[in-house]
């Protein structure tokens, strides 16, 4: 029984006592990440950021922190509160960059791109009418850092309404 903790006994040259709190350091580093783990500071918890103009009010329900590999979900939500006859949905470029955009629904009537960002088009919306846009992403795992996922309501060009939010993206 003695040689099992014969390492964790300090030796003359003082060597033993080192090895013994590199492993507690080590084990604590291993603790603290998963408690870290626990608390969503790498997880997939969704917050939503809302933005109301004179036109319509725009939410976003997303998540602040994805890690590589991950499926995750975003949901956007406009609410008219005057007619608007193009709405448009304008992404920052973190949307798209580095994640694999897997679905839309409903799918915008069309898409394209306006000085780099995606520009997703739906049919009008009626004072008080709601339209509700669910997004599915996968993460790149090559795909680390902090990107900007804001997004804009436009009325063909005219900006209704601006959500300024970042993802941050874990290894």
């Amino acid at each position: 029984m003695t040689e099992l903790f014969a390492d964790v006994a300090a030796k003359p040259d003082g060597t033993g006592r080192v090895g013994l709190w590199t492993r507690r350091a080590l084990v604590s580093l291993l603790a603290l990440a998963g408690l870290l783990g626990l608390l969503d500071v790498f997880g997939q918890g969704t917050s939503e950021t809302a933005a109301t103009g004179p036109a319509a009010t725009l939410r976003v329900s997303a998540p602040h922190a994805v890690r590589g590999g991950l499926f995750f979900q975003s949901r956007v939500e406009i609410r008219a509160r005057r007619a608007v006859d193009h709405p448009r949905l304008v992404l920052d470029d973190g949307w798209v960059e580095g994640m694999q955009f897997n679905s839309t629904e409903p799918a915008p009537v069309s898409e394209a791109s306006r000085d780099g960002r995606v520009v997703l088009s739906y049919d009008s919306l009626a004072a008080g009418d709601r339209l509700v846009v669910w997004m599915q992403f996968e993460v790149n795992p090559t795909n680390v850092g902090k990107r900007s996922y804001g997004i804009e309501l436009d009325d063909a060009v005219q900006p209704l309404a601006r959500v300024r939010r970042d993802i941050t993206i874990f290894p």
